[in-house]
């Protein structure tokens, strides 16, 4: 074996189909967008190289502009209540009996049982303006002020889409979360227990820093999850009432599919992969050990 792995000749062939496979699926479509991105193409004629100006026209659109925001704040919104917040239950749940800990796990687990699609579509029926589950329980406790059509109005219809995506995560992260402080040895916390350290010393001093590479993952999988917001968007208000829900990737998909402007949805394609690489950055610069300890 040792002969085989000590031999470049096996070490390529045995790399072979995994570099394949990255150069057809990741490497070839990258570049392709990156030649599109300078070209004026509707997926038909020939394409016309025009360099940089779908990039310049892109940033003069209020549209892509309010889209890109949109996306950074579902980003942000993300982090906080699905990775943050995942950490902060999951460690309240550690507290618990086992018997709870198992029901929990498997109530917060169940929504990623189903696809984003089929979230989307229940959730539409609790939105529903006239028989909508929400403004139903509204009415019953008393609060049928406080009624609205909520997907179609525009102070409430992009919270009502975070809510969902959100919802529909959340049980990954926890789960990420609650393994990680489950596979911290025991003997730990009956260190800090033997000490006089209370409940949250050793959160501070023990499981946090323990739990810094899964938390470094739960927030960099939240971030990119907010930024890539599509589906709910798509399937639940089309980016309306107006373009209120639009997203940066509802917004790529439209100027392909629905203007064949195929340079620009590249651009746009350029533009968030340029960005989460960035968000990405200042994650595993936040996480950085160093920076963790002061």
């Amino acid at each position: 074996m040792k002969k085989v792995l000590g031999n470049k000749l096996y070490i390529c062939l045995f790399c072979a189909p995994a570099a394949i496979l990255l150069i057809a699926f990741v490497f070839y479509p990258l570049v392709n967008i990156v030649i599109m991105s300078l070209q004026k193409t509707n997926g038909l004629t020939k394409p016309v190289f025009i360099g940089i100006d779908n990039f310049v026209r892109l940033f003069q659109e209020e549209g892509f502009l309010k889209a890109n925001f949109a996306s950074m704040g579902l980003s942000l919104l993300a982090v906080i209540f699905n990775a943050i917040l995942a950490i902060v239950v999951s460690i309240l749940i550690c507290t618990l009996s086992p018997g709870i800990q198992k029901f929990l796990r498997t109530a917060f687990i169940i929504p990623l049982v189903l696809s984003i699609s089929v979230i989307s579509q229940l959730w539409l029926t609790v939105y529903h303006a006239d028989w909508g589950l929400l403004n139903y329980i509204l009415e019953k406790i008393g609060l049928g002020f406080l009624q609205t059509s909520w997907l179609g109005n525009p102070k409430t219809a992009m919270i009502c889409i975070a809510v969902v995506g959100m919802w529909w995560a959340f049980g990954m992260d926890l789960l990420m979360a609650y393994s990680g402080i489950r596979a911290i040895p025991e003997s730990y916390f009956e260190a800090a227990q033997l000490d006089g350290a209370g409940f949250f010393n050793t959160v501070r001093y023990i499981t946090l820093p323990l739990l810094r590479n899964v938390a470094k993952t739960c927030v960099t999988l939240s971030a990119i999850s907010g930024m890539f917001t599509f589906p709910q968007v798509y399937i639940m208000t089309g980016g309306g009432p107006g373009d209120m829900t639009q997203t940066v990737m509802m917004y790529m998909y439209k100027q392909a599919f629905s203007n064949q402007r195929y340079g620009m949805a590249a651009a746009v394609g350029m533009i968030v992969i340029v960005e989460t690489c960035i968000i990405l950055g200042i994650i595993g610069w936040l996480f950085k050990k160093g920076k963790y300890q002061e």
